[in-house]
């Protein structure tokens, strides 16, 4: 409010001067102080009620197989509700086991606090990948495929035998020292950090099942070659963050290649406040020196007002 009311204040100024229009340097400084004051407010605005959105974390590097790999995690919070979405985002099509991606680790605090997450779904278009050949679609709920297209698959791993992505509680005294996992591996590589083999897949090399490619109709490599996996994009919800909001989203994440895992990148952001607050206060700042130059080079070579002058 204090910024509508400077605002409001310099208007009389400038509609009761004369025509051809005499800025006086009060009129410059107000409107110079209208813009400062809106900065300021905003700044505390934003530092004690931040605006959370959807918190994305993108990671890119080289696979283990020295493909250029890329990914994306974006998670948001909606009453007691998380969805996370993962994708391959990698400039290439997937073409070995390293390139795909098999995990991710993640964590959210508020203090010493975690809230106690449940799996609730775990969604993705199943693809059986094949060497010169057309991939084919499937539908899988768990321990059954279906070769039919367009409907996403259940990947909610629970039992031994369901194969897909199990979701954990992790060891924060261990690597990666983050408090939440959801994979499709065993991660034996991260253990007691991993995932139980029996319940993500048979050792070997059907455990990649269900890892995350990036393409359309792919060309894989070794053990990769007829392995069914999720095409770009898995979504999973999760219950269980009512009270928690996107600020609690601890800054660092791990994304997990491959089976053991062959490769892992870890990635850490700014918090969301921080962005959002100083992309603000920039840019009124830069619209305080804009209308200042603005009023200051409307007046130049014009007869100011002289001091003895009223202004209404």
């Amino acid at each position: 409010m204090r910024g509508r009311a400077v605002a409001w204040q310099v208007a009389p100024c400038v509609a009761a001067m004369p025509s051809p229009p005499i800025l006086p340097e009060r009129c410059v400084v107000s409107a110079f102080q209208c813009w400062r004051l809106s900065a300021i407010f905003m700044l505390v605005l934003t530092s004690a009620h931040p605006a959370f959105a959807v918190v994305v974390f993108p990671a890119s590097g080289t696979s283990s197989s020295g493909h250029p790999v890329s990914f994306e995690a974006s998670l948001e919070i909606s009453g007691n509700t998380l969805t996370l979405e993962l994708k391959n985002t990698s400039p290439g099509n997937s073409i070995d086991a390293s390139d795909v991606l098999s995990s991710f680790y993640f964590d959210i605090t508020n203090g010493t606090s975690r809230p106690s997450l449940t799996l609730q779904s775990g969604s993705g278009f199943v693809y059986q990948v094949r060497r010169n050949t057309g991939d084919l679609p499937y539908f899988y709920t768990p321990q059954t495929f279906t070769q039919v297209g367009g409907i996403p698959s259940d990947l909610v791993a629970v039992v031994a035998g369901d194969k897909s992505w199990q979701f954990r509680g992790m060891n924060t005294a261990a690597a990666p020292q983050l408090g939440f996992g959801i994979g499709t591996v065993g991660n034996s590589g991260l253990s007691p950090n991993g995932f139980t083999p029996a319940v993500v897949g048979p050792p070997g090399n059907a455990m990649i099942d269900f890892a995350i490619f990036k393409g359309g109709d792919i060309d894989p490599v070794g053990v990769l070659d007829n392995r069914y996996l999720v095409r770009n994009l898995a979504t999973f919800v999760f219950a269980g963050v009512g009270g928690y909001s996107e600020a609690e989203i601890v800054d660092r994440v791990v994304f997990g290649l491959g089976t053991a895992p062959d490769s892992t990148i870890t990635v850490s952001v700014p918090e969301p406040a921080a962005l959002a607050g100083g992309a603000v206060a920039a840019l009124l700042m830069g619209g305080s020196w804009w209308a200042t130059r603005r009023f200051r080079l409307r007046d130049r070579g014009r007869p100011r007002t002289p001091p003895s002058t009223p202004i209404p």
